[in-house]
């Protein structure tokens, strides 16, 4: 991917996936907020293998206009590791994120600059009338909730997928090698609260269809959150596991009282079985848990050995 003759000062960075009939129009409206900068720019589009005609549409935006750069990955891996990648390739001081659904007006995109420049090392666009549909909205809610619980999220402090950021946020986010990112994570970890601010944005209705977001894709982004940022599921498991054994010892407390004080001996084969069952369920699970955490330290590992 070769680099436009003159430096740019602005970058903005979409992933893009299954939006071809969508790409001119969103390139059209982003160069015509982007040449009101009165600045050189560049228009990074990451193509997350995309089924349909999206790379080709791509090339011949490029070929319209050299600042159009494009990065075609080899398979689908969604769109956190897209817009990383993305970022990887901005070269500009102040470098944006859009999707590339037009729910995020590039008028906005000014707005987001306008408060950049008062010094702040990221902004984001924060959405108060959500155009999606309930359980993508309560995707995004959990997803809120949990970033403030693992990584100290300010209640305050809405995330998105439309953000500006300064150079020295982006050197900082680009430093992450992993198999498994989370942007919004890596970001409060690598700026301080006080560095990031929100600005109300429009959020338009979808064009081009329904979302590719689907539940299976929200629920996968959550569990980069919930297991490469936090402890939560062992805490859990150990947690559920020590209350576990307090009941065991109180029903085996039970059943020598019975023998001891009354002379009964504990009937109940169905009892014992589900006891039984449900214990080495219980411990099935905690080990499952466990081998999702190996199994992603060793994806890590591979990713940084490669």
């Amino acid at each position: 991917m070769s680099r436009p003759a003159q430096a740019p000062s602005i970058s903005v960075v979409v992933p893009v996936f299954r939006s071809a009939a969508l790409l001119p129009s969103l390139v059209q409206r982003l160069r015509s907020v982007l040449d009101g900068q009165v600045r050189p720019w560049e228009l990074i589009m990451v193509d997350d293998a995309s089924p349909d005609d999206s790379y080709a549409v791509l090339r011949q935006l490029r070929a319209a206009d050299p600042r159009v750069r494009i990065i075609q990955l080899a398979r689908n891996h969604g769109q956190q590791h897209a817009t990383l990648c993305g970022l990887n390739f901005a070269g500009g001081m102040e470098v944006l994120t859009i999707d590339n659904d037009l729910q995020n007006p590039p008028e906005e995109i000014p707005r987001l600059l306008e408060k950049l420049r008062e010094g702040y090392s990221a902004v984001i666009g924060r959405i108060t009338d959500k155009r999606h549909g309930w359980w993508r909205n309560a995707g995004t809610r959990a997803n809120q909730y949990l970033a403030q619980r693992i990584i100290g999220k300010a209640p305050g402090l809405y995330l998105s997928s439309f953000r500006a950021l300064s150079r020295a946020a982006v050197d900082r986010l680009v430093r992450y090698k992993g198999a498994h990112t989370h942007i919004s994570a890596l970001l409060l970890k690598s700026v301080p609260a006080s560095a990031i601010a929100n600005v109300d944005v429009r959020h338009d209705a979808r064009q081009g269809g329904g979302s590719t977001y689907s539940v299976r894709k929200l629920l996968k982004t959550a569990s980069f959150l919930l297991v490469n940022h936090s402890y939560i599921p062992l805490r859990f498991m150990t947690g559920w596991g020590f209350i576990l054994s307090l009941l065991s010892l109180v029903f085996a407390a039970w059943v020598v009282g019975r023998v001891l004080f009354f002379g009964h001996a504990v009937q109940g084969w169905p009892s014992l079985a589900v006891l039984v069952a449900f214990l080495s369920g219980n411990i099935l699970m905690a080990l499952g848990i466990v081998g999702e955490y190996l199994g992603r330290l060793v994806e890590e590992s591979s990713v940084g050995e490669q």
